[in-house]
């Protein structure tokens, strides 16, 4: 077993099984004391009982502010701190675009995006004030990128929010934080079979045909390195699958061409460009004395 991470303390949110509990179980491996945590309490035990004895479980809803900042508690108390976020907690319905509901709307934004910025905003005050700083990786898809595919409007949309998350914490991070953002494809996950809210039923024949779809994907284990390997190095693209690649180049062929015809850069030069403008702004009102 190596141990190129023994004295690091990191803390992996949706942790009972899949991507979660793969990258659990590569931290600990490396001798890092690991805070595994998920809302579904069986499946974090069963995660917990794969790793190393100094390894500790924390039940928690990342869609709860109050919960989360329990966690980073926790992690205070126990470990005197964190080294290494995983904020990888996510969960999808299948469903077209004109059939989701409001319910599936308020859970699957709450977690993907709510969740993930209550545990991104909540440890990067905590390691902004350690002076070995720390390394976030926030878990998004390759749907963040441009990939996509019918019956996942709503995962798409909270995956395009967790890129934005991301993108902004990066430009405001002090040098001691590092900011990943983790864009797997398919992954041979429990993703869309588990559990869900009391009051959303799931659709039978859509988690049979989810299971099926995710047992075809790349192995977890696979994955949790690619997310582990590529956070230690401070990449802030992380990705899995070559083909992803493809859309990304789609959208941005699509882009160029739009900007081409109906914004070319001679009709405005920068004048309008936000930096810029909000730069000027504070000069004067700073020259102002405000």
């Amino acid at each position: 077993m190596t141990q190129a991470l023994a004295a690091k303390r990191a803390v992996v949110t949706g942790a009972a099984s899949g991507i979660g509990r793969a990258i659990a179980e590569n931290l600990a491996a490396q001798g890092a004391a690991v805070i595994v945590s998920d809302v579904n309490a069986a499946g974090l035990a069963e995660t917990l009982a794969s790793l190393t004895p100094d390894c500790r479980s924390f039940v928690c809803d990342v869609a709860d502010h109050a919960a989360v900042e329990a966690l980073a508690a926790f992690a205070t108390d126990t470990m005197g701190g964190c080294d290494l976020l995983f904020a990888n907690a996510g969960v999808i319905a299948a469903g077209r675009y004109t059939k989701s509901t409001p319910a599936e709307a308020s859970w699957i934004f709450g977690v993907n995006i709510g969740g993930v910025w209550n545990t991104t905003s909540i440890f990067a005050r905590m390691m902004e004030a350690q002076s070995e700083g720390g390394r976030i990786c926030m878990t998004g898809s390759e749907h963040s990128l441009g990939f996509q595919h019918a019956g996942a409007a709503l995962y798409t949309a909270s995956k395009h929010a967790v890129l934005g998350l991301a993108e902004v914490l990066r430009a405001e991070a002090p040098a001691n934080l590092s900011v990943s953002l983790f864009c797997p494809g398919l992954v041979g996950t429990a993703l869309g079979a588990g559990p869900r809210p009391e009051g959303l039923p799931a659709v039978e024949r859509n988690v049979a045909m989810s299971a099926r779809i995710q047992a075809r994907g790349m192995p977890a284990d696979e994955a949790a390195r690619d997310a582990v390997e590529g956070t230690l190095r401070g990449d802030f693209y992380i990705v899995t699958h070559s083909h992803t690649l493809q859309a990304a180049e789609r959208r941005l062929d699509e882009m160029k061409a739009a900007f081409a015809a109906q914004a070319p850069w001679s009709r405005n030069e920068d004048h309008y460009e936000v930096n810029k403008v909000i730069a000027a702004v504070a000069a004067e009102m700073k020259s102002e004395g405000q």
